[in-house]
């Protein structure tokens, strides 16, 4: 199959993550902590066997795989909470903003170059993030609440392990790196077991198949953006930023609105302008 073919694969699987994670937070799952444990659970065990299989190790260099665990675990929890509080529309959008951190970080600490056009782009992606969270007050204001300022944190931590993923690839293989970010992921989560204990007596089938399914959806979507920017990946990174969590939730809204999230034709019509603007701009980031 060609290389687009498998990019458009991952981007559906990506986008089915999001929409099935907001339905879990939404109706089956109502505790954030408890979501974020059985998440993390579920990645752990479809993360085992192709690391045995590609014969993941110990760790040649320990400390760039330990900080890129603690800002892993730290995104996976900031997530979580985003998702329960943003709408799918506002979101996605804001994943935008990982090129923005990826690149001041990659300035100021990895000796990255930083030209005058790329203080452009991020000065748009930011000025379009705040038209992502428009509602009908067409308030300015709603940008800079509380469950937006989470989920630009969520963008930073995401960046923070990415770049120390980077680091930790230089010394370490693939599915080394996998495997143990995982396995640190579910130690640092041990102590908040106390703070979802009584929702372990909740876990049923109907409970675990969302989760289940985004734990096959992830692997779906890891593995056909890997074949596909492995062959192209400026198309394919194209591809892969194609919103379709935001264009299922629009669907969502016209079809069955009180399933997700439910918005004016107005509305999603500046939320879309502004994500493919800040899409267009995040990719330019990394050219």
């Amino acid at each position: 199959m060609p290389y687009y073919f498998y990019a458009w694969i991952g981007a559906v699987a990506s986008g089915l993550i999001v929409i099935t994670a907001k339905l879990t937070s939404k109706h089956s799952v109502s505790n954030p902590w408890f979501f974020n444990f059985l998440l993390v659970c579920v990645t752990l065990l479809f993360t085992i066997p192709p690391a045995l299989i590609y014969k993941a190790g110990i760790p040649v260099n320990w400390l760039p795989i330990i900080l890129a665990a603690i800002f892993s675990t730290l995104f996976n929890i900031f997530w979580i909470f985003s998702t329960y509080s943003l709408d799918v529309s506002t979101l996605t959008p804001l994943f935008s903003f990982r090129a923005v951190f990826a690149v001041i970080i990659g300035y100021f600490f990895l000796n990255e170059p930083l030209a005058s056009r790329h203080l452009l782009f991020i000065l748009i992606i930011v000025l379009a993030g705040i038209f992502t969270s428009m509602d009908e007050k067409f308030s300015f204001r709603s940008f800079f609440k509380r469950s937006i300022v989470i989920g630009l944190f969520t963008m930073l931590f995401l960046a923070l392990s990415n770049a120390f993923i980077k680091i930790s690839l230089e010394k370490n293989t693939l599915w080394t790196n996998n495997l143990w970010i995982t396995i640190i992921n579910g130690v640092f989560l041990i102590p908040t077991i106390t703070l979802f204990r009584k929702d372990l007596k909740k876990i049923n089938v109907s409970l675990l198949l969302p989760i289940g399914a985004m734990g096959i959806f992830s692997t779906i979507s890891e593995f056909s953006a890997n074949v596909a920017f492995g062959v192209n990946l400026g198309i394919s990174s194209l591809i892969m930023n194609t919103p379709f969590s935001m264009i299922i939730a629009f669907l969502f809204s016209v079809f069955a609105p009180k399933l997700l999230e439910k918005h004016s034709l107005k509305i999603y019509a500046i939320r879309f302008t502004a994500a493919f603007l800040m899409i267009y701009c995040a990719i330019q980031l990394t050219l």
